[in-house]
């Protein structure tokens, strides 16, 4: 199954945000993700950034979402990869 049990567990994760967020809105409760991308792999090697991500990458999205500065978004994820998911 491999790569494609993986594909099939992070697209749970980007559902159960958007249902997640969905149901919890009337009650003044945000739901949002952040999806970091790769780590020291033969693949990282494509990372437009010409880096790996580290953890303190995703601090300030993490910050961002649950700060005023977010208070109108939800069911939301942010991508975290360096460019990578941006490539062609």
């Amino acid at each position: 199954m491999g790569i494609a049990a993986y594909a099939v567990t992070k697209t749970a994760l980007l559902g159960l945000t958007k249902a997640l967020a969905n149901g919890l809105a009337k009650d003044n409760i945000r739901v949002n993700a952040i999806a970091p991308g790769v780590i020291k792999t033969k693949m990282s090697e494509v990372v437009p950034m010409g880096r790996l991500g580290v953890p303190e990458d995703c601090a300030g999205a993490v910050a961002f979402f649950v700060s005023d500065d977010a208070k109108y978004i939800t069911g939301e994820t942010m991508l975290i990869t360096g460019g990578i998911h941006a490539r062609l």
